[in-house]
């Protein structure tokens, strides 16, 4: 086998790629690396990306999909029903133009995720779940925590902010029952997802059997939990129940659902924990930057409840902050199947070869994001709105593919931050180095940190 680039891709992809758009003199031309005796074609020049967005005719996204959901353990039979056009007049959510759950299973998304009933529900389940788990006596019960002589406790940032995300997204999924299932659910999905790049880089399963056995439990508990008859779960999501009906029309088995729903939970769950992680250990970096966030987010509350509304229209700095972290976080890469020769950017791509857009290349243009890219310098999106709206920031991708949890995401992080600054005061424990990400693993959205680089954190109570 000709491995061409192959190891410095798996070693660090973005190192990689770096040097390839360098060699090129920096001209952001499209070009091409042969990884594994492949050819992947990389689009760093935003009007590049805009048009390969634009194309769904001869770049295919399902064909990913396809192969995802095979190498999570779905059925041929399920893949190829998930993929077959649906009859317009059927049961469920309206589907007009035929199309396949596949690409119908989008819309059910946006209809939960986007702003309206069922994202205030969510909302106010984020809220609930935060408000029970950010509570020091709670705190101090975990494995993870050691109890602080003053009442506080201190705790590895990265594991506590994914142990409340992943349990809060659970309970606002699936309610209480997934978490009865298998109390231990939460820590079997961390394993999974801190393997889960062995999915996207399609190891063997002979060297992924630690990914694999975390992603079977998950699967296990799930078909337990759609096992048990809708009416007798206690509350669930609007998708949850819409996206299972629709399954269940197809005549997909419940085994095939729960190896679906598992790609749910790992898509609710992966980016938040992280994406909440990197924001407050920027704000736990930075004491003045955390007093002001402080201070902006206290009116959100009133007599105890907090208000979404305040945080989404009145915290500017809030979202300087949030927008700032996804520029130096988000590490994932939109990858499309040429199903056609196609020429972008002057250059044909040939058929059977893949597309990929790496995001991080577009966030660190300092073309576009200026000499100082490499900082993390909230105060960038304040000086100029306009790069929210550059074809350069695509920190949930772009086209037909967008991020439909791009909303959800920023509010349960916003509400997380909120409630954690109003309740404690925090600060790295001395000797804490700053965490570097793990720029050469492969991620859906936000990258991890390298590993045994967790800062310990000192969380005490608020003196106001």
């Amino acid at each position: 086998m000709f491995l061409g680039h192959l190891l410095p891709f798996f070693n660090n992809s973005g190192v990689l790629l770096t040097k390839a758009r360098r060699t090129l003199r920096n001209n952001r031309e499209p070009f091409a690396i042969t990884v594994g005796g492949s050819t992947i074609y990389v689009l760093t020049m935003p009007k590049d990306v805009a048009e390969a967005y634009r194309n769904t005719t001869s770049l295919s996204f399902d064909i990913f999909v396809q192969v995802m959901m095979r190498n999570l353990g779905s059925s041929a039979q399920s893949v190829k029903a998930m993929f077959s056009p649906m009859p317009t007049e059927k049961d469920g959510f309206p589907n007009p133009h035929e199309k396949p759950l596949g690409r119908l299973a989008r819309e059910l998304h946006t209809t939960q995720l986007y702003p309206g009933e069922h994202l205030s529900i969510l909302d106010d389940k984020f809220i609930e779940s935060f408000g029970d788990q950010l509570d020091l006596e709670k705190m101090a019960e975990t494995n993870y925590a050691a109890r602080d002589e003053k009442g506080g406790v201190t705790v590895p940032l990265l594991k506590w902010s994914s142990d409340v995300f992943t349990r809060a997204g659970q309970v606002a999924y699936f309610g209480d029952l997934l978490g009865v299932i298998d109390p231990n659910l939460t820590w079997t999905f961390l394993e999974f997802d801190d393997l889960s790049w062995q999915v996207l880089f399609q190891y063997p399963r002979i060297v992924s059997r630690r990914m694999h056995a975390a992603r079977e439990r998950l699967t296990v508990a799930l078909e337990k939990y759609f096992s048990v008859p809708a009416e007798d779960r206690g509350e669930q999501a609007w998708f949850t129940h819409a996206m299972e009906h629709e399954m269940r029309t197809v005549g997909i088995s419940t085994h095939d659902i729960a190896t679906m729903m598992t790609t749910i939970y790992w898509g609710i769950n992966t980016n938040t924990r992280k994406a909440s992680f990197w924001m407050l250990a920027y704000l736990i970096e930075n004491p003045q930057l955390l007093a002001r966030i402080r201070r902006e987010t206290e009116p959100a509350f009133t007599a105890g409840a907090l208000s979404v509304d305040y945080l989404k229209d009145s915290c500017p700095l809030l979202d300087d902050v949030w927008n700032e972290t996804l520029r130096h976080s988000a590490y994932s890469a939109s990858v499309r199947h040429i199903t056609e020769d196609t020429v972008i950017g002057g250059k044909t791509l040939r058929k059977g070869n893949r597309l990929m857009i790496p995001y991080r290349q577009l966030h660190f243009d300092e073309g576009v994001f200026g000499e100082d890219a490499q900082n993390f310098e909230p105060a960038r999106f304040e000086k100029n709105p306009k790069l929210l709206r550059s074809a350069s920031w695509r920190p949930f991708g772009g086209g037909i593919t967008m991020c439909p949890g791009r909303y959800v995401a920023k509010e349960s992080v916003a509400i997380f931050i909120a409630i954690a600054l109003r309740r404690f005061d925090m600060e790295f424990v001395k000797g804490q180095v700053f965490p570097q990400g793990a720029e050469g693993t492969p991620v859906l959205g936000i990258m991890n940190i390298q590993d045994g680089q967790d800062p310990l954190v000192k969380i005490t109570p608020r003196q106001s």
